[in-house]
């Protein structure tokens, strides 16, 4: 069952045609699926009636925004019932092993959302690589609420033993800098240089949505977009 919310099609996000082949800005929310970008809880998992999270599912989407704004460690199982309304007897009923299934559970909603919307546009070799690249930079700019949510793989990394939450939550980063790099071999662009600019979109992109949150600018977040494109994209 697909955990991940939708998605506008890769290309078609609602605004003008890029006639200048720049990404444009788009500094209003992001328009949410199944789960929320926002630390705050504005798209509420429990429901207006105060009922209990009914599904897996809707635990998962919880769970992943948990994780994401508070970290592996900064979230208890009390925070975790709390906020799905669940008891800790029905938590460990869909998570018999504790925290450390809830994060492996995390990890792979994160995995099949990247995979669906990251990942599999740039894998598209029927497509020119500019709309693959503008398909995972418009994806980017959902994931990260344009700027303005946490990056989970960061949130996942933190934890009382210094080890991740989950021991596949490194690979979602390295499986979307390999997918960059075969797409830009695909297109002629050599192996070290492929790896080395795909590499760096995805210091660009992290880095600059860590400056965004910090100090506010989401500005720079939409700036690291629009560089991270050009650099893509340049013979």
């Amino acid at each position: 069952m697909t955990l991940a919310p939708s998605a506008p099609p890769p290309g078609h996000d609602g605004h003008p045609a890029r006639a200048s082949g720049r990404i444009p800005w788009r500094r209003s929310p992001v328009p949410q699926g199944q789960w929320s970008n926002s630390c705050h809880r504005d798209t509420q998992i429990v429901m207006k009636t105060g009922q209990a999270t009914s599904s897996k599912e809707e635990i998962v989407a919880e769970l992943f925004r948990l994780f994401r704004c508070g970290g592996y460690e900064g979230v208890s199982v009390g925070d975790i019932s709390k906020a799905t309304g669940l008891g800790k007897s029905s938590l460990y009923h869909h998570f018999p092993g504790g925290k450390s299934d809830m994060a492996a559970a995390v990890v792979a909603f994160a995995r099949d959302w990247i995979g669906t919307h990251i990942l599999a546009p740039l894998e598209d070799e029927g497509r020119p690589l500019d709309a693959r690249v503008d398909a995972m930079l418009d994806a980017a700019r959902q994931l990260y609420g344009g700027g303005t949510s946490p990056c989970l793989v960061a949130s996942m990394m933190v934890t009382a033993d210094g080890k991740p939450a989950d021991d596949k939550v490194g690979k979602i980063l390295g499986d979307w800098i390999a997918a960059i790099s075969s797409a830009l071999q695909q297109n002629g662009i050599g192996k070290q240089k492929a790896d080395t600019r795909a590499t760096n979109a995805l210091i660009s992109i992290e880095g600059a949505l860590l400056i965004a949150r910090a100090t506010g600018r989401i500005e720079v977040f939409e700036s690291a977009l629009e560089e991270t494109r050009d650099s893509l994209l340049a013979p």
